[in-house]
């Protein structure tokens, strides 16, 4: 009975410090969150919601309760589709039961203070690695002044003829480019600023045919909607194409075309409103990258943290020693989540990994500043190489604490790294940790936790090997890390 009782305290701990570290995880993906452009938030399964950033809220107007779903939370809000028809639920709600993604989609917003904004949404549902559906990523933003825009627009399309004069007037100082077509697609007349986009003169402009210099891939669309609005199918269209301007660089078009007739309805020319949407584009693929890292990133990070959990608890003897030792692992992993965030995820300096997982083992005095003595060239390595070393070191530091070097005031490490030429063998990176003045070695009767994770995590996640050996006047490991297609980088250091 006691020990079923023991059992449940160990489990409800597991809970509880798993759920933490759940948190941390997600609090860390929060500065991913405030690098995007718009404003986004991530629902779970079930519609709560989990992660917002600073323009979700601006946007909003305020922020959720903890807790509360997406539902909830818009509860007292209308959504008006585009063909002005109030739906009977969210978007997000929709694609939570439907799976299926939403792409550039406009809704008009009526909010709880009365007020209407348009929003352009884009909602995707998040799939882990078993196929399933654990929740969505809403990324939306106000587009209200754009859409005001366009109505305006299209109302005033029918009364381009009695506004000529002014319209000519105005013409060659839009800011946007404008272009007018004869029924055979030749440019008949264009203003400076479509000049600028193209990077054309007006003469040569002026002998241009529609898709003469639209990329192929986007040039059959574009030519038959045009085709058909000479023909009066359609009295206008929208198409966002590229194009491939005179000095040779491909750009974004963003394109409103309608047609001007006479009072019989008989073709007189075409009208193209064009926008260079290069940035927004260039910012949309952005974007998807860092939606796709964040979803990445989270699901690995989670998986870690899960077999830190495990691992654990199979060492653990009581509640208390899993926590402690659990503890210090998340606060190794966060410290090296650290690192890689200052270098936005695409390296980390080995130095500051060392430094990082040995420093809080040692007294902040001038005396036990020659405690561990590092020294090594510049080197910098990838992110699953950092995150492996960063534990791997945590454990090393932390049994020289409890039982090696670092447990007597005399004690001392020595950690070094070089690169080591194996002709006709790759190179490979070998760091070397090295105890000095502490207590007698002696060779453990069972292997822990720490002995498998760095033989184990150095053999399958780099490739390498670890050895550890128990001399009696000190541990040394040494870690041999392949070093394959290794490039300098700007600084000269050598990236792994």
């Amino acid at each position: 009975m006691q020990d079923a009782q023991g059992d449940a305290r160990v489990g409800q701990h597991r809970r509880s410090i798993f759920s933490a570290s759940l948190e941390q995880t997600l609090r860390a993906s929060d500065e991913i969150l405030e690098l995007l452009p718009i404003a986004t938030c991530v629902c779970d399964s079930g519609g709560s919601i989990v992660q917002y950033n600073q323009r979700a809220v601006e946007l909003w107007g305020r922020a959720p309760d903890p807790g509360q779903t997406h539902d909830q939370f818009t509860a007292q809000c209308k959504f008006i589709s585009g063909e002005g028809e109030e739906l009977p639920r969210s978007k997000l709600a929709e694609v939570l039961q439907t799976g299926r993604s939403i792409r550039n989609e406009e809704v008009t917003v009526r909010r709880i203070d009365g007020s209407e904004i348009v929003v352009l949404l884009n909602i995707d549902p998040l799939i882990d690695g078993q196929g399933r559906m654990v929740g969505a990523i809403n990324c939306f933003q106000d587009v209200t002044e754009r859409r005001r825009m366009m109505d305006a627009l299209d109302r005033n399309q029918h009364e381009l003829r009695e506004q000529e004069e002014r319209w000519s007037a105005t013409y060659e100082h839009a800011a946007i480019g404008i272009v007018e077509l004869d029924a055979e697609g030749r440019f008949i007349r264009v203003n400076e600023a479509i000049c600028s986009i193209v990077g054309g003169t007006r003469e040569e402009l002026l002998n241009w045919r529609l898709q003469g210099r639209t990329h192929p891939d986007d040039r059959d669309v574009d030519e038959d909607l045009y085709r058909r609005q000479v023909a009066g199918d359609i009295g206008f269209y929208s198409i966002e194409k590229r194009f491939i301007r005179r000095d040779g660089r491909v750009i974004w078009m963003g394109i409103r075309s309608s047609t001007v007739r006479d009072a019989t309805g008989h073709f007189l020319h075409g009208v193209r409103v064009v926008q260079d949407i290069t940035e927004r584009k260039e910012a949309e693929d952005r974007q998807k990258l860092l939606i796709d890292e964040l979803n990445h990133r989270v699901k690995n990070t989670l998986a870690t943290v899960q077999s830190l959990a495990t691992q654990t608890a199979r060492c653990s003897s009581s509640p208390e020693q899993f926590c402690n030792a659990f503890e210090g692992r998340l606060i190794a992993l966060s410290q090296a989540h650290d690192q890689l965030t200052r270098r936005h995820w695409k390296s980390a300096d080995l130095r500051d990994i060392v430094e990082g997982a040995t420093s809080p083992h040692i007294a902040r005095s001038p005396e036990s500043q020659d405690r561990i003595v590092i020294d090594g060239e510049p080197i910098t390595v990838t992110p699953r190489v950092a995150l492996t070393l960063a534990l791997g070191l945590h454990e090393l530091t932390t049994n020289a604490a409890k039982y090696g070097a670092l447990s007597e005031a005399a004690g001392r490490i020595e950690v070094n790294w070089r690169i080591v030429d194996q002709l006709p063998a790759a190179p490979i990176l070998r760091i070397e940790w090295r105890e000095r003045g502490g207590p007698q070695v002696a060779v453990p009767a069972r292997q822990g936790f720490g002995t498998r994770f760095i033989e184990g995590s150095v053999a399958s996640e780099l490739r390498g090997k670890a050895r550890l050996d128990y001399a009696a006047d000190g541990l040394m490991c040494t870690m041999d890390i392949p070093l394959d297609s290794v490039m300098p980088d700007a600084d000269g250091s050598l990236a792994l």
